[in-house]
């Protein structure tokens, strides 16, 4: 709810999913106070999300993934509900070594490396575009950023049948 809270008046619709009931009237509030009633905030779960396929063009997902046990299904659901030519939007820490936040707040995970990230993007069909860290201490923050191709930039991708060249065990070419 708070990434909505701060950038609703640039939606034309958006929305949040959370499992949790009591963060969900958090939000919900928030964005009845800040006006906003063109977001809303649902429950949901990050593997199913309830939403259907190709049904939005930007997806967030913001300090979750080192809650979660599987990232790479969490983001191939996301890649799911995205449009062609739609964006994913990973914000999480990088690789730290405070393990008080294990035991103190829950995290499952001490940050992750970029090639994480693409690995995950790569696995969900989804294009890997750039990355910003914003170096803290002691955390740094990292912004993954990725792209669902669009039919013609699959197409693109795809060789021409005349343009494959085959060798044969032999060496003679085919």
């Amino acid at each position: 709810g708070r990434l909505l809270e701060r950038f609703g008046t640039l939606l034309r619709l958006g929305e949040g999913i959370d499992q949790s009931r009591e963060m969900l009237a958090v939000a919900r509030a928030n964005l009845e106070a800040a006006s906003l009633p063109h977001c809303q905030v649902r429950q949901g779960n990050l593997y199913q999300l309830p939403n259907q396929s190709e049904s939005f063009d930007l997806a967030i997902i913001h300090q979750v993934l080192h809650f979660v046990d599987d990232q790479a299904l969490a983001i191939s659901e996301a890649a799911r509900v995205l449009k062609p030519g739609g964006q994913l939007v990973i914000v999480d820490f990088a690789p730290h070594s405070l393990e008080r936040l294990r035991e103190e707040d829950n995290h499952r995970r001490l940050g992750f490396a970029d090639t994480e990230a693409e690995g995950w993007f790569t696995h969900a069909g989804l294009t890997p575009k750039s990355t910003l860290k914003l170096a803290g201490s002691p955390l740094t923050v990292c912004i993954w950023m990725a792209e669902k191709p669009t039919p013609d930039q699959l197409q693109q991708t795809k060789p021409a049948a005349n343009q494959i060249h085959l060798q044969s065990a032999n060496g003679i070419s085919q």
